[in-house]
């Protein structure tokens, strides 16, 4: 604190020349005014730097009731993601379980819900900071929250997304081609032909049957 001071009294002596400084050293009134404004600088310093730091201090005091609330606020966020963690995970436990039951197509649809919904959120959030409704800290946490929130849903249907059109990939591969069409044996006999001849194979013939005696 007090080192600028002495470094230019130190300045102030070495301008002299010898001439002077055995001057002033011969005159003790002289060199005892030097002496005091040192001395009277310093005391301005110090007075000076107990002035901020009183105003410091009483600035520290006005700002302790704000930093009390926001210490409490983010106390109760805290526990307030606490409780939606073990939601968000109670409610992952239940979809893990009814996985096998739920149709893909269905869960990739809420999950496009819900990031989009997440979005949302995320707009009206800042639509109620612009409106002075938030202040920066608790504007910022929920914000902050809310975007790793929705890049996580988006994330998980775009990998849903792929996984399904894998599948959908993969199931038409082993679905088998349709066969060249079967070919079916032409009829080369006659309907009047007789069985003998139909059997045999011979060229068609009519074929009358005997005539019936009265």
């Amino acid at each position: 604190m007090y080192q600028p001071i002495l470094h230019q009294a130190i300045q102030s002596l070495q301008t002299l020349s010898s001439e002077e400084l055995r001057t002033l050293l011969d005159d003790d009134d002289k060199l005892d005014e030097r002496v005091d404004e040192a001395v009277k600088s310093m005391e301005a310093s110090k007075e000076t730097v107990l002035n901020e730091n009183r105003s410091l201090a009483e600035t520290n005091l006005s700002h302790e009731p704000k930093m009390i609330e926001l210490r409490s606020r983010v106390q109760e966020l805290s526990e307030e993601g606490r409780q939606l963690g073990a939601s968000v995970n109670e409610k992952v436990n239940e979809l893990k379980s009814k996985s096998n039951k739920t149709n893909p197509e269905t869960l990739l649809a809420l999950l496009q819900t819900a990031a989009a919904e997440t979005e949302e959120e995320t707009e009206q959030l800042v639509k109620q900071f612009l409106d002075c409704e938030f202040t920066v800290e608790v504007f910022l946490e929920k914000f902050m929250g809310l975007r790793k929130l929705m890049h996580l849903r988006k994330v998980k249907a775009e990998k849903m997304t792929e996984l399904l059109q894998r599948r959908r990939t993969t199931v038409n591969s082993h679905v088998p081609t349709a066969g060249p069409p079967s070919y079916i044996q032409p009829f080369t006999g006659s309907p009047f032909s007789s069985p003998h001849q139909r059997n045999s194979g011979a060229s068609s013939t009519f074929y009358l049957p005997p005539p019936t005696m009265p």
